[in-house]
């Protein structure tokens, strides 16, 4: 039987002296306890575990902060995230807009109203997944209806007032959350995916689009989103959607992450490569290198004050070369 947690409450106070038991560096506790009211003692603590020892067990960490270690490092590398975070929003915001347009409006060309009818749709989707079980598009007309239900949208409440209150797929894909889109772009017929793929140069050998490659994509920028939406910690995590290799190699600036370590993808090398990629297909050259340098800016000037190195968020040695970077 699991134990139950046992810990007791700790008042601001209290949480300094801890930290400072613990061999952390707190020149002014006041500054720290006003830190700790503000971000919070539990989601710092996702910051400052690799600032402390080695478990003597070679599994896991040491409550003893690593000697040296001051809170300054731990503040800096929470905001190096938080910067980070800002700034792929900014990105992420552009590839979703595109994408979302573009489903709707392919779907769309079946009719306004395609995305009701499953016939316009790829069969599979309409497949239970088990017996007594619901079909992925039953729960995705579910969520769908339910973001209807939901939305204050001018434009939602003009398709109530003066239509039958049914949405056209292209103002459908407009009040879907992003992993609704994306749901519902891997139910498209495989050739409205290649089309769609196509247009952000997720291609295969031949040089055609990859509606497989494009789904894997967009549920890693689903995943991105979130995790900085969310304001979750994303410098070094472990990614729980990983960007698929295997069909990587008839996409040149992509090509590299194929033979790569695994934590090019499994950290956050991998998808920054891919936001890169897609950011190149969805606006034009000067938005695009100014976007990266300002990303590289960041890496290079605020990571490094921390302590903590690119490596841990899976940059290889000489990542510059890649023509993503420079």
């Amino acid at each position: 039987m699991p134990a139950p947690y046992t810990k007791p409450h700790l008042d601001l106070p209290a949480q300094v002296r801890l930290l400072v038991s613990r061999g952390l560096l707190i020149p002014d506790p006041q500054h720290a306890e006003r830190v700790l009211q503000a971000v919070g003692y539990y989601r710092l603590s996702g910051y400052w575990y690799p600032y402390r020892q080695r478990s003597p067990t070679g599994v896991g960490r040491a409550d003893q902060f690593v000697s040296g270690t001051s809170l300054d490092q731990i503040i800096g590398l929470y905001d190096f995230d938080r910067r980070l975070k800002l700034h792929l929003l900014d990105a992420l915001e552009r590839i979703e807009i595109a994408a979302r347009v573009q489903v709707g409006h392919v779907l769309g060309r079946r009719g306004a109203y395609a995305h009701l009818d499953p016939v316009n749709l790829d069969a599979r989707f309409d497949q239970l997944l088990a017996l007594g079980k619901s079909s992925r598009y039953q729960e995705w007309l579910r969520r769908m209806h339910d973001a209807q239900q939901r939305s204050r949208e001018d434009f939602v409440e003009h398709f109530r007032s003066k239509y039958d209150g049914r949405l056209p797929a292209w103002v459908v894909t407009e009040i879907l959350d992003f992993g609704g889109v994306s749901t519902l772009y891997s139910g498209l017929k495989s050739r409205d995916r290649d089309e769609i793929a196509a247009d952000f140069g997720a291609l295969d050998g031949r040089g055609r689009g990859n509606g497989a490659v494009l789904t894997n994509w967009l549920r890693v920028i689903n995943y991105l989103r979130n995790t900085c939406a969310h304001h979750s910690r994303l410098w070094n995590r472990n990614m729980d959607v990983q960007l698929a290799t295997s069909h990587l190699r008839s996409i040149g600036p992509l090509a590299h992450l194929r033979t790569g370590p695994t934590a090019q993808v499994s950290r956050a090398f991998g998808p920054l490569c891919l936001m890169l990629f897609l950011l190149a297909e969805v606006v034009d050259d000067d938005a695009w290198e100014r976007w990266r340098d300002d990303l590289v800016a960041l890496l290079t000037t605020a990571l490094p004050p921390t302590g903590r190195t690119l490596a841990e968020m899976g940059f290889p040695h000489g990542w510059r070369t890649s023509s993503l970077w420079h």
